[in-house]
């Protein structure tokens, strides 16, 4: 949040508005009440102005002002610069080789301070602050001595700050190790501090002594461990002290730490201070007098973890732990800042922050007093430091600080955080000291700060603004000249408004000013009612007031500046207006007024009870906290317009004017006329209206380009990308917070003008970029696409599964077709567009399997293999080979399982079996496939014949697989029954001499009985009568055996044979031929011949019977049979 206004620092010449809504008086918050605000403080008095205050904490100017020297440093100052504040009472700031120093207060009445400056040893790296320590070496010293040390390791003493010609210079022998800080005795203010340890970033440590005795000078000398020590320890641990190791997280310096000695329990036991040193590992380095301990903390932090319930991964076999920051934490107490994450790939980005007290009372057993974790999750910018402040602590970066529990007694405390977001300013540092606020913080733009930090009253708790997500984490409730919501009287406006929001907005001033008036209100103008879903509701007074308040609030004109003057009436209360003269102070103005706004919803047990509004656009609804959301976000985008602006960013203007000018109706005549007269510009009205900035997007993405030169069109374009870019991911950041501070509150929704920004994203890309012959610029716009495409993107993902799709496709595949495979990759790898990555890598022109086989490796538990599989299924014969030789050769069990989920895909399948074996997986399929194949019998012959060879191939022995062979032999024979049908009969039924259509065992026989050639001979019935052996069910069969017996009588002419010679007769026939060769074939005639009786009851033989010339032959060829078998019988 960007605490740093003008309002906070009380400046004369900001606009003090006093606005009241019937104009008579004004009454703003008394001192009395801001003294009262303060109350909770105690002894901590406030002196100075307050830049940034919440419930519990302040942070308000400090000391002096800064010396001139120091203000012109950090204002003009370029390159790297650092500053450290001493216990001593002295501050120093370095730059470059300067080091400028000067003391915090001044005693008595000496004037203004001044810095004194000295200049550090010439270095070919970065001098830092920590390298410099400012001390006095004795009671009676006025002016404070100062040792300065280079990252090279040479020493510059001067025994007094006010003689920087007077200087000792000593070289330390460091073969190489770079210097890290500079450590003194800030426990121990009895003991002369002329003794300093310097540390390397190699944590070797070096003992740095002063003297004052004659000419003043300084000594180095390394430490070394105990006779004997290197004996029980190793060659690492020496190393670590006094050789120079790798830069490793193991090894690499954390901090280094001067306990004081402590009063023994046992008066003959000697009284010594501790040095701990603290690497990355965590590795823990102890020096107590003679003695040397070393401890690995890894264990003891890690099971602590794990009993804090800080560990999200299981077993400490899967966490790692890394020391980020080591303060003293009183007699014999370190606290340790670290870092707890996981080592294996399942959650890589789950990185956490805790806080640990270390008891160091027993150096030969340190233990881990308590773990607290720090709530949220480790970001991947600069890591915190750290500050002890009793049971809380401070951490602080350059972009943030906050207040966190350090003990479990205050980990039910909400942190505060202040994120400081003023181009240019940044933290630091920050310093505890005695006697005074809780801590001393550093920035850039304010130099010195006190932080006081308030007794935490738990009944209060609700009130913390530790969880807003609008920018900081905790609002600024600072009294502001600029935020005019602060001059005005809430008794006026309950007394003189009726309706829901004039009531509403009176609860919020009152609370604003912990008044308790605020609930009363609340109570009687909302009160909580039984029955009914609870969020249920569409359009209850509660959301539609607080979606009106919360509009109005944004829309706000400005109360400071004179240009804008509109008749509001009597009943207009403007939350939101500002005193600023310029558009950033009034947005930052509604920023923060926002801001306490859904504070105040809140602490109020509002926010829970909010439930649906409608769209604006009047199709459907939404939740109301999304709505907030919403809006939330397009204060973001006023800001990010306002700052590009400013910034003199191209095309804005002419998108503003045209918003502008097209919405002009929208605005009061007041507005219009002052637009026509030129006092307000078109920046000034479209800022303004911060519910409607979205128009702007959509105007960047609509102004047209120059449509004659297509290097001016290219420009165009790249202006308007990264201004949308840049617009819009401050608005996705917004949405990022809110989504992780609500949970699952707020349904994200897709920018209403996500459809026109795509479109835009393809001109751009298609023909702007296209047309473009300038190889640098059409870089830039493509550069600048591709951002607009990730953010773009990003929206989408709330979108229905098959809109997202749609989307992602018209986002990126446009760079395939420009040639910009990479970018398109790399979108479409973020995004899991697996399609396109697997289109591109095998695209027949430049095919690339190798980086196919490393995204299918990366991606392996995401789909992206059967996506490749489905891909190269669907293609051409060559994709089809690469499917089966290239994957199957590196997926096979999972191309297996893929093509066995569906029927389709058999054929790929058995292929892929053949090549792997047992070939009885293949044999099985191909079986199968057999016994399902129904357009082709040479194609099912085939498949029966390449399963009976993988069986026989097969390692398995043959009485394993015996019914599936028979299962392919079946299938052969019955494609030879297919191929055996008469000519006569293919011809009959139509079909295909080379190849037909497979038909059922009973189809075939069907086809012989009724099919009325001829030229059926004995073969082919008993052709008729093998394919009955094919038919399962038994009765089926018997009444097809019968059917074509009956075929067979009825099909010969009868008639002509002649009753004279009734043997020689009935030889002739097809009827005695087939009984005949069924005999000589050695078939059991009997079983196969239906009895006579059952013969002469069919239907289609009824001529036979009634004739009794035939039913004579009929019964004598029966008898014929009889007799033949008779005599068989006898001449066995």
């Amino acid at each position: 949040m960007d605490y740093t206004s003008t309002g906070g620092m009380r400046s004369p010449f900001s606009p003090r508005v006093r606005q009241s809504i019937s104009g008579r008086r004004a009454l703003g918050l008394s001192s009395q009440k801001k003294t009262q605000s303060y109350s909770k403080y105690d002894s901590q008095q406030q002196t100075g102005d307050v830049i940034y205050k919440t419930t519990n904490s302040t942070l308000e100017t400090y000391g002096m002002p800064l010396p001139v020297m120091v203000t012109e440093a950090l204002t003009f100052g370029s390159g790297d610069l650092s500053v450290h504040m001493s216990p001593c009472g002295w501050c120093w700031i370095v730059t470059g080789r300067r080091v400028l120093a000067w003391p915090r207060e001044i005693t008595g009445s000496s004037g203004p301070t001044s810095a004194r400056e000295l200049t550090l040893p010439q270095t070919d790296l970065a001098h830092k602050a920590d390298l410099v320590a400012v001390f006095y070496e004795n009671n009676e010293q006025t002016m404070p001595s100062c040792v300065g040390v280079s990252p090279e390791g040479v020493v510059r003493y001067w025994a007094s700050v006010g003689q920087e010609g007077a200087y000792s210079e000593v070289s330390c022998e460091l073969a190489g190790q770079e210097c890290d800080r500079l450590v003194t005795r800030v426990y121990c203010p009895e003991v002369t501090v002329g003794s300093l340890l310097l540390a390397t970033t190699t944590c070797t440590l070096i003992r740095i002594t002063t003297s004052k005795e004659g000419r003043p000078s300084v000594s180095c000398q390394t430490l070394r461990p105990p006779s004997g020590w290197l004996g029980g320890i190793g060659r690492r641990v020496s190393l670590l002290f006094f050789g120079s190791m790798p830069a490793h997280a193991d090894t690499k310096l954390v901090g280094v730490v001067i306990l004081p000695a402590v009063v023994p329990t046992d008066p003959e036991e000697e009284s010594s201070e501790l040095v701990c040193l603290l690497a990355g590992g965590p590795l823990l380095q102890m020096w107590c007098g003679s003695a040397l301990h070393e401890h690995h903390l890894r264990r003891l932090l890690l099971e602590a973890a794990a009993r804090a319930h800080l560990a999200p991964h299981g077993e400490p076999s899967t966490m790692e732990v890394v020391a980020l920051d080591v303060q003293p934490a009183g007699d014999r107490l370190l606290l340790l800042l670290v870092m707890v994450s996981a080592i294996n790939q399942a959650r890589p980005n789950d990185v956490r922050y805790a806080l640990a007290q270390i008891s160091v009372e027993k150096a030969e057993a340190p233990r881990v007093v308590s773990l607290c974790p720090v709530g949220g999750r480790a970001r991947d910018d600069v890591p915190p430091r750290c500050l002890p402040l009793g049971t809380r602590a401070l951490l602080y970066t350059p972009a943030a600080i906050a207040i966190v529990s350090a003990t479990p007694s205050s980990q039910n405390e909400k942190a505060e955080c202040v994120e400081v977001c003023t181009e240019g300013d940044r933290v630091l540092g920050a310093a505890a000291v005695d006697g005074g606020p809780a801590a001393l913080v550093f920035t850039r733009r304010h130099g010195l700060l006190a932080l006081r930090i308030a007794h935490v009253d738990h009944s209060d708790a609700h009130q913390s603004f530790a969880g807003s997500p609008m920018g900081s984490p905790a609002p600024s409730d600072v009294y502001d000249g600029n935020l005019t919501l602060y001059e005005i009287d809430p008794h006026e406006i309950g007394a003189t408004t009726t309706d829901a929001c004039g009531k509403m907005k009176a609860a919020f001033l009152f609370h604003i000013r912990r008044d308790a008036t605020a609930g009363k209100i609340l109570a009687e103008l909302f009160p909580v009612r039984g029955g009914g879903a609870p969020g249920s509701d569409v359009d209850a007074p509660l959301d539609r007031t607080t979606i009106a308040i919360a509009t109005e609030m944004l829309d706000d004109v400005p109360a400071g500046d004179p240009r804008w003057r509109i008749a509001t009436g009597a009943s207009r209360v403007a939350l939101g207006s500002s005193g600023a003269l310029h558009a950033a102070g009034q947005l930052r103005d509604k920023h923060r007024a926002f801001t306490l706004f859904l504070d105040f919803l809140r602490a109020n047990q509002l926010w829970r009870r909010l439930a649906l509004v409608s769209k604006e656009s009047g199709t459907g609804c939404v939740r109301t906290v999304r709505a907030l959301c919403s809006l939330a976000e397009k204060l973001s985008a006023a800001r990010a317009v306002q700052r590009l602006h400013h910034n003199g960013a191209l095309l804005l203007d002419a998108a503003m004017h045209q918003v502008a000018s097209r919405y002009e109706a929208e605005e009061e005549p007041e507005v219009v006329s002052a637009m026509s007269s030129g006092a307000l510009s078109a920046a000034d009205v479209v800022l303004r209206r911060v519910t409607r900035m979205l128009r702007v997007v959509r105007a960047l993405a609509t102004l047209p380009a120059p449509a004659l030169d297509a290097q001016a069109a290219a420009a165009h374009a790249h202006s308007a990308l990264v201004a949308i870019t840049s617009i819009l991911s401050e608005m996705l950041k917004v949405r990022t917070q809110w989504s992780s501070w609500s949970e699952s509150e707020t349904e994200c929704e897709p920018f209403p003008e996500l459809p026109v920004l795509v479109k835009y994203h393809t001109t751009a890309v298609t023909e702007s970029a296209h047309n473009c012959r300038d190889a640098a610029l059409r870089a830039q716009v493509l550069e600048a696409s591709a951002a607009l495409a990730d953010l773009l993107l990003t929206d989408a993902l709330s979108l229905p599964e098959h809109r997202f799709r749609t989307v992602r496709r018209e986002l990126i595949y446009p760079y395939v077709s420009e040639g910009q495979t990479e970018r398109a990759a790399a979108l479409a790898e973020k995004f899991k567009d697996f399609e396109l990555i697997v289109e591109m890598c095998t695209q027949r022109e430049r095919p690339d399997p190798e980086k196919l086989y490393s995204y299918i490796d990366k991606y392996e538990h995401e789909g992206i293999a059967e996506t490749t599989f489905a891909w190269l299924a669907s293609r051409s014969g060559a994709d089809r080979a690469e499917l089966l030789r290239g994957l199957g050769a590196r997926r096979p069990a999972r191309l297996a399982r893929w093509l066995a989920n569906a029927p389709d895909r058999r054929e790929l399948l058995a292929l892929h079996q053949l090549a792997t074996p047992p070939l009885h997986q293949a044999a099985d399929t191909l079986l199968s496939m057999a016994d399902d194949e129904r357009e082709s019998v040479n194609r099912m012959v085939t498949m029966a014949s390449l399963a009976k060879l993988c069986l026989i191939a097969s390692e398995e022995p043959a009485a394993d697989h015996s019914d599936k062979i028979q299962r392919a032999d079946d299938a052969v024979n019955l494609g030879a029954q297919h191929h055996a049908l008469p000519r006569d009969v293919k011809r009959h039924y139509d079909l295909d001499q080379e190849d037909m259509r497979r038909s059922d065992p009973e189809e075939l026989v069907q086809m012989y009985i009724d099919c009325d050639t001829p030229t059926l001979n004995e073969y082919d019935y008993k052709k008729a009568l093998d394919l009955t052996d094919f038919v399962d069910d038994p009765e089926l069969r018997d009444d097809l055996k019968l059917k074509i017996w009956c075929a067979c009588i009825a099909r010969e002419e009868w008639r002509h044979v002649s009753v004279d010679e009734p043997q020689s007769a009935v030889q002739g026939t097809v009827f005695y031929r087939l009984l005949e060769l069924l005999t000589i074939m050695g078939a059991d005639v009997e079983s196969l011949l239906p009895p006579l009786e059952q013969i002469l009851e069919q239907p289609t033989l009824k001529h036979i019977v009634s004739d009794p010339r035939l039913h004579y032959l009929l019964k004598y060829t029966y008898a014929s049979l009889a007799d033949d078998n008779r005599d068989t019988d006898m001449d066995t």
